[in-house]
């Protein structure tokens, strides 16, 4: 039967709060706390619920990896042109269906090609991502180090370090366990409670690493505190702003020149008055949310950008035919 893949992908979302790599930390803690506080039976441990631990972990991991996959296609380059070096790329069958998802947007191409990839163990999730960055993945883990205003970013990356020539035997066993406790009855399978500690910190351990260096390859030297976030989202999109309003002094000079355009430029101008009072509403209640607390600039010079963006895409769209043909774009 024809997997439906659109249909996967839209459930696995909507089983996911945030549909992000952000995702991982919450269910991490879970992980620990059902192994900390759920799994003691008069002072030992339930070995059956025991190995749920490796299980959970693993489904972490996948789920986090094919969230960071989609984001770096969806980044842009150069991740999105790497994409053509997938070898398993060439066997994926795109039918009208999965090609009108794209183009509507319903899924995006990171979302479709992240959820194809295979994910089934540690190989494949070393070799998809250094395809995708275009160099080794865990050589580049093992050198990354940021200079940064919260100390546990830093102790994490020393942690790493020290670490790093147990890591990855530590995550391939936790890989090797889960698949045993899926697979098999697993009846006479010693389990050691210590190891599947040290296995979970290990790949926990790994994780926040990968997420620290994937947040500073896209955003290399992005603000860390709050009012330096403030600052920067308002820089964002005063810079977006200004696009916009270059855009539409070119739509109006092209006016002049190209009569299939017929702009009344009076309506035209209400229009785009009226229109920046709906971006300030709806920034308004994007940030509601947050109101009265330090995030409310972010949040509200966020959907200001948002949005404006959205109205630049459709001002191009709407005047693409003449915009190329008398102004060159």
């Amino acid at each position: 039967m024809k997997r439906d893949l659109l249909n996967e992908i839209a459930s696995i979302k909507s089983r996911t709060e945030y549909d992000s790599r952000h995702d991982f930390s919450a269910r991490l803690d879970q992980i620990e706390y059902a192994f900390k506080e759920n799994l003691s039976y008069n002072g030992d441990y339930n070995t059956e619920l025991l190995k749920y631990i490796p299980i959970a972990t693993v489904a972490c991991f996948e789920a986090f990896f094919r969230s960071v996959y989609k984001e770096l296609i969806d980044f842009g380059k150069p991740f999105s042109d790497n994409v053509s070096n997938f070898n398993q790329a060439k066997n994926i069958k795109f039918d009208f269906e999965i090609v009108n998802a794209i183009q509507t947007k319903t899924v995006t191409t990171g979302e479709f090609i992240s959820h194809v990839l295979p994910c089934n163990n540690f190989k494949d999730i070393n070799s998809n991502m250094s395809i995708l960055i275009g160099t080794d993945f865990i050589k580049e883990l093992k050198i990354f180090e940021k200079e940064s205003v919260f100390q546990e970013i830093k102790v994490t990356s020393d942690d790493f370090k020290n670490k790093s020539h147990k890591l990855i035997s530590s995550i391939q066993k936790v890989f090797e366990l889960r698949h045993i406790f899926c697979h098999e009855f697993a009846t006479n399978t010693n389990i050691d409670k210590e190891e599947m500690f040290e296995c979970f910190n290990h790949s926990k351990l790994f994780l926040n690493q990968t997420n620290n260096f994937i947040w500073e390859l896209l955003y290399p030297g992005s603000p860390e505190t709050q009012t330096d976030m403030n600052i920067q989202s308002h820089k964002e999109f005063e810079q977006v702003d200004q696009e916009l309003s270059g855009l539409i002094s070119l739509i109006k000079e092209t006016g002049k020149q190209a009569y299939s355009l017929g702009i009344n430029e009076d309506l035209f101008d209400n229009s785009i008055k009226e229109w920046k009072k709906y971006r300030a509403s709806k920034a308004k209640l994007d940030a509601s949310i947050a109101e009265g607390g330090t995030l409310y600039p972010l949040l509200y010079t966020s959907s200001l950008k948002g949005t404006t963006q959205e109205k630049i895409e459709s001002l191009k769209k709407r005047y693409e035919v003449d915009l190329r043909k008398y102004a060159s774009i």
